[in-house]
């Protein structure tokens, strides 16, 4: 289980997130949606250890977790990979794919860490990628290059994935596709995903929670197939309207 208590952060006198308690466990799903500034991506930044509460506290599996990537044990850092929004700016374009996944095969060993070779990590991806592993990153669309970084985070055998609005800069069939991977890996490694999302497709029953953060706070936390008839906050229900705008127009 990942646990978080009475999370704060605020910047200079700009409170952010203001008392976010959240408990998450193996192999379940939950979304995070919120208007920009509303603090989804800073929460996320707080589980991962890119950025360092104020007041709180984390806990993984019993076991209580540094503030900051920096202070954590390795173990820590290699079980929480996150998945950046830009596929574009977090690869090396002039690297090939498979000196992209060397850095992070080479980190793992030098800490003794037991780790999936690249190769292996981009079959369970999609094995139609393989014959790329010499192709320069450049070469690859976005939605090609989102599959390597999933991949990358999946070499030191993760057991949380952070999937930050990873699917913004797709279109929609690579995002889709995006979508049925990250749960496909929550099901088949029993990993806990957190999802940012922006654009949510109720249609779409395979998340196991969702939460709506307003203004830094937790405004409605519940199950995902209860959220489209059972939201009750504002911001819920402009979402479900916009949704339904949308498939109706």
């Amino acid at each position: 289980m990942l646990e978080l208590r009475d999370i704060h952060k605020s910047y200079g006198t700009h409170p952010l997130l203001q008392g976010i308690n959240l408990a998450v466990n193996a192999g379940e799903s939950l979304i995070l949606v919120g208007e920009s500034g509303s603090g989804k991506t800073t929460l996320a930044k707080i589980i991962a250890g890119m950025e360092k509460p104020d007041h709180g506290s984390l806990s993984f599996a019993g076991l209580s977790l540094a503030g900051s990537f920096r202070q954590r044990r390795f173990e820590d850092c290699a079980s929480i990979q996150y998945i950046f929004q830009d596929p574009y700016s977090v690869l090396e374009p002039a690297f090939t794919v498979e000196k992209a996944f060397a850095e992070t095969e080479r980190i793992c060993r030098r800490h003794h860490w037991p780790f999936l070779p690249g190769k292996e990590a981009l079959s369970y991806v999609d094995a139609d990628l393989l014959p790329y592993l010499q192709r320069r990153v450049r070469e690859l669309s976005g939605g090609q290059r989102q599959k390597i970084c999933i991949a990358r985070a999946l070499i030191p055998i993760p057991k949380v994935i952070i999937a930050d609005e990873s699917t913004s800069m797709l279109d929609y069939e690579s995002s889709k596709d995006i979508i049925d991977l990250l749960n496909r890996i929550k099901e088949e490694k029993g990993v806990i995903l957190i999802v940012i999302l922006h654009d949510i497709d109720f249609a779409y029953d395979q998340w196991d929670r969702i939460a709506v953060l307003e203004s830094g706070a937790i405004v409605e936390h519940m199950p995902f197939r209860d959220f489209y008839t059972q939201a009750k906050h504002p911001y819920s229900q402009e979402l479900i309207t916009a949704y339904r705008f949308f498939q109706e127009s």
